[in-house]
């Protein structure tokens, strides 16, 4: 029986739902490889990689990890070291980063749409001795090679794992790029040169070491570097596996997720590579040609944004769904109507499951909560994970909020980052030590917790601003209220909401709405107009209404706001 103090963070009421194996054995004490290895050492006949087709066996995919760990032992990269990966999702990127973990260096994930000035201060920052380029960015490398500090540039062919009649297709059609004297390598010739020269020491499991720099998307301000560590990755990938999401060796997960999103590395690579499952790598996030893939290899497991699971739904046309086992999705919610769409197809089309959304951060490796189907409650954002404790909290004083109170998510986990790359002052402001003598993470959103451990979501705290009404009284204006209501209306597709500032105050909103195809334009506009006058307090009905094909969104799949702003001025 658990007692009920009133305040989630002890009573922790979500594990009733957990086993007692859940919640009792220990967190591995490994590195991210020593964990996937040792999850797999009697699997290595099943297949952990398929891509466009060609299918790698464990057995493969770790000799493919071990020679290229020998290639960069040879070059000089040591524990400690980092290298700077610019790349979407392939066979090789994943062997370069379990590579560098192998012997205890730390890949350094960059978005491939950085500009020429921030790949160099990426480089030249962390110190990387190797910059790794997917080939179809490397033109922008080389436009700055003789800037980066790094010695020796590695290409990394998209087409290297694909089936051998696709891969000569590719290859036909790409250029060849200049090198302007520092040394350039494709990964095979990497490989190929200095594998043999060497015999890389694996590194022993340290607590605390350093893995993976991932940086924030970057959606309310400046991205960060955040420096997550073994323990922190294998946290998630341990916690999924007592989830009860039934993940079983030699089942499939579709994996889209580019490797410098925390998501798409820890939940959507080390995770499922962890359980023994099977990873269809489709590199291309485009909406269409995912949808396409899901189609084809029809997934056990699925997990991406809102976006892409409300298209493949809606491109299935009454087909079977028998498949799925779990589709989750995150970044953003689905208005209760879209959950229930999603449900209803699920349920008539031969699948147990619902659709899970979850929380994260960048800061938290991943997720912190999650939507299960065996424990779900609609427009929620489901329970904590095993090992992580929720706290709500008051955001004028700090103390502690009891159930249903509405305050600011903390969370205390194992995931949760070492700290902000080169940024202490930022590490102090997000990472904070309560009276309880526990560090807890600000997310900067706001929320509650019922007395079953379900955890809701009311804003971000960032997008919360004031505004003085016309009777002069200053209120407060939140734009994902203002967004829940747009979304309420009929044939409005997806919407997004900013101010427009005069002083501190906000002078206006400006609503941005994506109508469904067909729909009549000024009518839909009357309809949004009237609905908003209706739903919302004066002070919080938009100013202006602008349509748009597309929101604007960011390399993580969330909405950009910062894009949107700079439309509004």
């Amino acid at each position: 029986m658990i007692s009920q103090t009133g305040y989630p963070s002890v009573d922790k009421p979500w594990l009733k739902y957990y086993s007692e194996e859940a919640i009792h054995t220990p967190l591995p004490e490994k590195t991210l490889y020593g964990y996937l290895y040792e999850n797999n050492r009697n699997n290595m006949e099943s297949v952990a990689l398929n891509y466009y087709g060609k299918r790698i066996s464990y057995k493969d995919f770790f000799e493919h990890i071990k020679e290229t760990a020998d290639a960069f032992a040879a070059i000089g990269i040591k524990k400690g070291d980092m290298v700077t990966i610019l790349s979407l999702i392939t066979p090789e990127t994943i062997y370069c980063i379990y590579a560098l973990n192998y012997i205890g260096a730390i890949a350094n994930m960059g978005y491939l749409s950085l500009s020429d000035d921030e790949i160099v201060h990426m480089v030249e920052k962390t110190n990387s001795k190797i910059t790794i380029v997917l080939d179809v960015a490397v033109e922008k490398v080389m436009h700055v090679q003789k800037r980066l500090t790094s010695e020796l540039t590695i290409i990394l062919p998209l087409e290297s794992s694909m089936p051998w009649l696709m891969k000569a297709i590719v290859k036909l059609k790409k250029k060849k790029f200049p090198n302007d004297g520092k040394q350039v390598l494709t990964y095979i010739s990497f490989v190929k040169k200095y594998a043999g020269q060497k015999q890389a020491v694996e590194v022993q499991w340290k607590e605390d070491q350093s893995a993976v720099l991932v940086y924030t998307s970057g959606t309310t301000g400046e991205p960060k570097g955040v420096v997550l560590t073994n323990d922190n990755i294998n946290a998630v990938a341990f916690q999924y596996k007592y989830l009860g999401l039934k993940f079983n060796k030699g089942e499939t997960i579709l994996t889209f997720m580019p490797p410098f999103l925390a998501i798409g590395f820890s939940l959507n690579v080390h995770m499922p590579l962890s359980l023994g499952l099977e990873e269809v790598i489709n590199p291309n996030p485009d909406p269409d040609v995912l949808t396409r893939f899901y189609k084809k290899y029809r997934p056990n497991h699925f997990i991406a944004a809102p976006t892409n699971i409300l298209q493949i739904i809606e491109a299935m046309h009454g087909k079977t769904m028998c498949n799925c086992i779990t589709l989750a999705g995150g970044g953003e919610s689905m208005t209760p109507q879209q959950e229930e769409t999603v449900n209803k197809y699920l349920a008539e089309h031969g699948s147990n499951a619902k659709y899970s959304t979850g929380y994260g951060m960048t800061e938290f490796a991943a997720t912190v909560t999650v939507g299960l189907n065996a424990v779900y409650r609609e427009n929620t954002l489901g329970i904590p994970l095993c090992k992580t404790i929720v706290k709500v909290v008051d955001t004028e004083n700090g103390k502690e909020l009891p159930y249903d109170e509405v305050g600011e998510l903390c969370f205390h986990t194992p995931s949760q980052m070492k700290e902000y790359y080169l940024n202490p002052k930022e590490t102090a402001e997000t990472v904070i030590q309560h009276e309880d003598g526990m560090k807890w993470i600000r997310t900067g959103d706001l929320g509650w917790v019922d007395r079953d451990g379900f955890v809701h979501f009311k804003g971000r705290m960032k997008r919360i601003y004031m505004t003085q009404g016309e009777d002069g009284t200053l209120y407060k204006v939140f734009p994902a209220r203002t967004e829940k209501v747009l979304m309420e209306i009929e044939n409005v597709k997806k919407c997004a909401v900013t101010v427009r500032m005069e002083g501190k105050l906000v002078k206006e909103q400006i609503a941005y709405l994506v109508l469904n195809k067909g729909a009549e334009k000024e009518k839909i506009l009357e309809k949004v107009k009237a609905h908003c006058k209706k739903s919302l307090p004066s002070h919080s009905v938009p100013a202006k209404y602008v349509l748009l094909e597309e929101i604007p969104l960011t390399q993580s799949g969330k909405t950009d706001y910062k894009t949107l702003e700079r439309m509004t001025k």
